[in-house]
């Protein structure tokens, strides 16, 4: 219970509000097996779902094959038709469990219909999913500014100067693995890797395991 008011979709909700909520929008838990498909886009799913524990990734598969993460889902996020990207020109866009995952899902109408009782939480709730949406929408933009760099080292760059940024410091932790990385950032891991390598002997970053320090 605790774990999932800490979402950013029930922040400012007590738990006797979560308990009628619960009951009044149907909500069921689901759990999954590492790399199982938890959500697929292409389905036309009506709800929203939240990781209660685990790790999840949402990735496209591209018409050539291609695949990509787009996003990595830890405890308390989101993901669903209302906070994510719809399927575009054929591609596949799913979300796969990176380890044992448990989810609760909320149909989308329990959502954004009218409460019949006007509930104060109903309308908080309202205003929590338009803030992840905000926030998902600035995520987008930041990925775009990664992707839109035309080398491997160029991307590697933005993308740890928007993480030093964030964390105010030269020196960071990577969200996820190296392999996770080259999907991130649409490139080869081998070639990731390698120009790690050389930026490193290069002496423009010093790397630990996932720590990187930019020089």
């Amino acid at each position: 219970m605790e774990n999932i008011l800490n979402s950013e979709l029930f922040k400012g909700i007590n738990e006797d509000e979560y308990d009628k909520m619960m009951v009044c929008f149907h909500a069921e838990f689901k759990y999954y097996t590492q790399n199982e498909i938890v959500f697929d886009f292409t389905k036309g799913i009506k709800k929203i779902g939240i990781i209660n524990d685990g790790v999840a990734n949402l990735v496209r598969i591209d018409r050539k094959g291609n695949r990509s993460v787009l996003e990595i889902l830890k405890k308390n996020d989101l993901f669903g038709e209302v906070v994510a990207f719809s399927n575009l020109g054929g591609d596949s866009l799913f979300i796969e469990a990176a380890t044992s995952v448990k989810v609760i899902y909320i149909t989308n109408e329990s959502l954004t219909k009218r409460c019949e009782n006007a509930c104060n939480h109903h309308s908080r709730l309202v205003e929590n999913l338009l803030g992840i949406v905000t926030r998902k929408t600035r995520q987008l933009s930041e990925r775009l500014e990664v992707l839109s760099n035309r080398t491997i080292r160029d991307k590697l760059l933005c993308y740890f100067n928007i993480l030093a940024e964030k964390e105010k410091s030269t020196t960071f932790n990577l969200p996820f693995s190296l392999t996770m990385l080259s999907d991130y950032i649409c490139s080869d891991r081998s070639a990731v890797m390698r120009e790690l390598k050389n930026m490193k002997d290069e002496g423009l970053i010093n790397t630990e395991k996932k720590t990187i320090t930019l020089i």
